[in-house]
């Protein structure tokens, strides 16, 4: 199946749909104001890889396997 890029710009009002963040806001003490339940693991579902922080992992595993099992 095709992948389909969708574009930025609204195609009736011709308006750009993404959203545009403040950094200075957070920079200056600002909190995060979103309300939704965090969907991502607390434990890493990947074989030969160690969670270092809740964004980053690690791979701990044989490299060389991993290339062979594609």
């Amino acid at each position: 199946m095709a992948e389909r890029r969708r574009s930025f710009f609204d195609r009736r009002s011709g308006e750009d749909r993404r959203k545009v963040h403040n950094l200075d806001y957070f920079s200056k003490g600002g909190v995060e104001r979103r309300s939704g339940k965090e969907r991502r693991s607390k434990v890493e579902r990947r074989k030969g890889w160690i969670r270092v922080s809740d964004w980053v992992s690690v791979f701990t595993g044989n490299l060389k396997s991993r290339k062979s099992a594609k």
